[in-house]
């Protein structure tokens, strides 16, 4: 059980370096070059994940759950309210700018195949939390992080042209924080 348990770990760990390497683009990466990444035989992949799209959604998954189950924003103490929201999400971007294979990935199956515990999802319920204390409706934070949420995920995903489309570039830190400054303080 242990040797079948270490392959199936070998070959998302393989799979999890292509996908790093390949800027996003799953089309370009194949059984194959998993298999030998992974130095398994394709069967076993096939065996293991029936799909390479299967494989690469349980991947993209695990990197990005990991990521929301260690998240702790490096925020300044004694922030508050929308300052403090602003510094969350300022770390959700980091996160986004610094993995763009992976969080591209994520937020296209997302986008594809909406649940209520996919990734979006989780991310809002996560930037929730920033919003404890603060006197408004439930379902209206709820609201309200879902569009910072999407809006978040619609720049990154026109990174390369943001600068141009909105006139900060999301590729910059100083001019993605002052985005975001001017998102998350024009919405509360």
């Amino acid at each position: 059980m242990k040797s079948r348990e270490d392959t199936r770990e070998k070959i998302l760990r393989a799979a999890a370096e292509l996908i790093g390497e390949s800027a996003g683009s799953i089309e370009t990466i194949t059984v194959r070059a998993i298999a030998e990444r992974a130095n398994v035989g394709v069967g076993l992949i096939n065996y293991h994940f029936q799909t390479k799209e299967h494989l690469i959604e349980l991947c993209v998954q695990q990197l990005i759950g990991s990521f929301i189950a260690g998240f702790k924003p490096d925020v300044g103490p004694g922030l508050k309210g929308a300052a403090y929201l602003a510094a969350v999400v300022k770390n959700v971007a980091d996160f986004l700018a610094a993995n763009p294979a992976v969080s591209q990935i994520s937020i296209l199956g997302d986008f594809k195949s909406p649940e209520a515990g996919d990734n979006t999802m989780k991310t809002v319920r996560g930037l929730l939390l920033s919003l404890q204390g603060l006197d408004f409706p439930e379902r209206d934070k709820a609201l309200l992080m879902f569009a910072v949420t999407s809006v978040l995920q619609g720049i990154f995903l026109r990174r390369e042209l943001s600068g141009a489309l909105f006139g900060y570039d999301f590729n910059d830190k100083t001019q993605r924080d002052a985005m975001i400054d001017l998102i998350v303080n024009r919405l509360m």
